[in-house]
C-alpha cells in the first residue's frame, strides 16, 4: 500500500476524533512496516494468541464508541488487514466490540469482520467459535453461512457442510440441493480412496436424494457399477448422465464402449451407433463411434461416418484426425507439407485446454468440480466447439 493512501486514511479518522495535531501522532506511532505474511509476529511462542499493538489499544480507548463512528473504525480495520496487519485489525474490532452502544446489526457485522481477520491470521478454530453462533442466530442471513461454509470446505470437514447446508434458512433449495450433493460426492471420494465402496455408494445415493442430475455421482457410480464388472447398471447411469446433461458425453464415452463392448451385446451397440449417428457429437465420442463402426461394419463405413460428423461439428480435434490420416496414406508430392500441418494441429490441439468455468472463465485440462477460480461448485464444463469437443 502507498504511504499517500496510509496517509488519507489515517488523516480522515484523525480528523474526526481529534485532529490535525493527533493525525502527526497516529502517522508517527502506526507507520510501522510489518511482514504481512509473517504469522510469526501474529503467533508469538506458536499458540493462538495474536500479537495486540498496545499503542493501538491505548489510542483506541481514548474514544468513544458510537453509532456516527462505527463506519470509521471499520474502514480503519479494512486497511489494516488488506495490508497484512491482521493482528491490528483485530485490535480494532475487538475494540469495537468492546462497546455497548453497537446494535444488533452493528455487532454481528463487526463479529463477521473480525471472522475475517481470524481467518486471515490462520486461526480457523477461532473462525468457526465466532461463525456458529452468528449462524443460530441469524439463519436468514447469508453472509456468515456462506464464510461457515467455506471454512468447512478449505478444511474438507464435508460432513460439517452437508449438516450446515441442510440446516440452511434463506437458500434457495436449488443451491442447497447441489452443494449437499457435492459435498456427498466428496464424502464419497474420500471412501473411495480407502476401498470403502459399500459407503462410498451409499453417499452416492444420497447425493442423488438431494440432485437426481448430480453428473457426479452418476459418474462415481458408473465408474464404480465398471469396477464391479457390473456392465448393465453402469450403462444405466451413464445413459443418465447423457440424457440430463448431454455435453458430458465426451466424459462418458470411453466407458459408455468399453460397458457395451464387455457386455458383448451386439444389438445394443448397434442401437447406441444409430442414436449417435442422429445427432450432432463430439470429437471423442465420433472417434470412439468410427473404431466400434470399423468392427462391426469396416474401414469403409467407419471412415464415410467420421467425415460426415467432422463436417457436421467441426473442431481441431477433428481436423488433425483427419490430416494425420492423410498423412499415413497419401502419395502425394506435398507429404512433407502435411506433415508440418499435422505438426502444427498436433501443438495447438495440445496446448488447448479442455474445460472451462461458465461464471469466471477459468481454463484446465481436467474436470474440477469446483472451479479453482471462483470456488464455485458444478461451474466447470468441457469446452464444446471448433476449440474444444
Amino acid at each position: 500500500m502507498e504511504f499517500s493512501w496510509w496517509l488519507v486514511l489515517l488523516a480522515g479518522f484523525a480528523g474526526w476524533c481529534i485532529g490535525y495535531e493527533k493525525m502527526r501522532y497516529l502517522v508517527s506511532r502506526l507507520w510501522v512496516p510489518r511482514r504481512a505474511t509473517d504469522l510469526a509476529t501474529l503467533l508469538p511462542d506458536h499458540d493462538d494468541r495474536v500479537e495486540r499493538d498496545p499503542e493501538l489499544v491505548g489510542l483506541l480507548e481514548q474514544y468513544v464508541v458510537d453509532e456516527t463512528s462505527v463506519d470509521v473504525y471499520l474502514t480503519l480495520a479494512d486497511a489494516f488487514r488488506r495490508g497484512g496487519e491482521y493482528s491490528r485489525a483485530i485490535g480494532v474490532h475487538e475494540h469495537l466490540l468492546s462497546a455497548e452502544s453497537l446494535s444488533d446489526e452493528q455487532r454481528r457485522l463487526v463479529t463477521l469482520e473480525l471472522s475475517r481477520d481470524y481467518a486471515g491470521a490462520g486461526l480457523l478454530d477461532r473462525v468457526e467459535a465466532l461463525l456458529i453462533p452468528l449462524v443460530r442466530e441469524h439463519p436468514q442471513k447469508a453472509d456468515a453461512r456462506t464464510s461457515l461454509l467455506r471454512l468447512y470446505e478449505k478444511q474438507q470437514e464435508w460432513e460439517n457442510a452437508v449438516e450446515l447446508a441442510r440446516g440452511s434458512q434463506g437458500m434457495a433449495e436449488e443451491d442447497k440441493n447441489t452443494l449437499i450433493a457435492q459435498y456427498s460426492c466428496e464424502i464419497a471420494a474420500m471412501l473411495e480412496l480407502e476401498d470403502k465402496l459399500d459407503e462410498s455408494e451409499k453417499w452416492l445415493h444420497q447425493a442423488l436424494a438431494s440432485d437426481t442430475q448430480c453428473s457426479r455421482a452418476l459418474l462415481m457410480l458408473g465408474r464404480q457399477s465398471v469396477e464391479l464388472k457390473n456392465y448393465n447398471k453402469a450403462l444405466e447411469y451413464f445413459f443418465r448422465i447423457e440424457h440430463h446433461h448431454p455435453t458430458f458425453a465426451p466424459e462418458i464415452a470411453e466407458s459408455v464402449f468399453f460397458s457395451l463392448r464387455e457386455n458383448g451385446d451386439e444389438a445394443a451397440m448397434k442401437k447406441h451407433l444409430a442414436y449417435i449417428r442422429e445427432r450432432k457429437n463430439s470429437y471423442t465420442v465420433i472417434k470412439l463411434a468410427r473404431d466400434a463402426i470399423s468392427e462391426l461394419e469396416g474401414d469403409k463405413s467407419a471412415s464415410e461416418f467420421f467425415i460426415e460428423q467432422i463436417a457436421r461439428r467441426p473442431s481441431l480435434k477433428g481436423l488433425r484426425e483427419w490430416a494425420e490420416r492423410e498423412l499415413e496414406t497419401t502419395k502425394s508430392r506435398d507429404k512433407d507439407k502435411i506433415a508440418a500441418v499435422v505438426a502444427m494441429l498436433r501443438g495447438v490441439v495440445g496446448e488447448k485446454p479442455q474445460y472451462r468455468c461458465e461464471r469466471c472463465g477459468y481454463r484446465c485440462k481436467q474436470i474440477q468440480w469446483r472451479c479453482p477460480g471462483c470456488e464455485n461448485w458444478n461451474s466447470v464444463k468441457i469446452i464444446i466447439g471448433a476449440e474444444g469437443e
